[in-house]
């Protein structure tokens, strides 16, 4: 085999255990996401492969957040930066998110129930999706999802959540920021 097609490495077996995370081993939170307290927007995250904080750069910080918020943010149990990050979403169903964008792709893989995906700041463009159906958005749509409904006999649903990028953000707009400080639960230093 030639060399120059690829360098090869070798992983020990504590190489290899670094890189599982069992789900019934993983810490779900609300995220620590500024939306999460607004009605309509109730959901557990599960932080599986990277993420970490975004970067902060300037006076709209408070509406920079790590795309699963900052509370699940940097306690990946694959804990690497190699160009995407991997989450888990649970919601019963009418919860989601609150429109907003991304500065890398977002791709959604619904495991059960049946999902919302909307895009554009008109909320009028939309698609239902459901188990192991997918969805890329583009860096920079404007967009949400809501748990439409859970499967037969169960409470709530589960979705795969893929972003690129190593550091991606999500920008919360300043109304949802404003809604989350009349609710009592925005502080600045609460999301960072």
């Amino acid at each position: 085999m030639s060399s120059d097609l690829m360098a090869s490495i070798r992983f020990s077996e504590n190489d290899l255990r670094a890189r599982v995370a069992r789900f019934t081993d993983l810490a779900g939170t609300d995220g620590g996401a500024p939306d999460t307290v607004l009605a309509g927007c109730a959901r557990v995250m599960f932080n599986v492969i990277g993420f970490r904080p975004p970067e902060r750069n300037g006076a709209d910080d408070d509406q920079v957040i790590s795309p699963i918020g900052a509370k699940s943010s940097g306690n990946a149990p694959i804990d690497i930066a190699e160009g995407f990050n991997l989450a888990y979403i649970k919601a019963t169903p009418g919860n989601g998110t609150i429109l907003h964008n991304h500065d890398t792709n977002e791709t959604f893989i619904p495991l059960s129930g049946t999902w919302r995906f909307r895009c554009n700041d008109e909320d009028d463009l939309y698609v239902d999706l459901g188990p192991f159906d997918v969805i890329s958005l583009p860096a920079g749509l404007q967009r949400r999802f809501t748990n439409l409904a859970a499967a037969p006999g169960a409470e709530e649903s589960l979705m795969i959540v893929i972003v690129a990028g190593d550091r991606p953000k999500s920008v919360i707009y300043p109304e949802v920021l404003q809604a989350a400080r009349t609710e009592g639960a925005y502080t600045p230093a609460t999301f960072a």
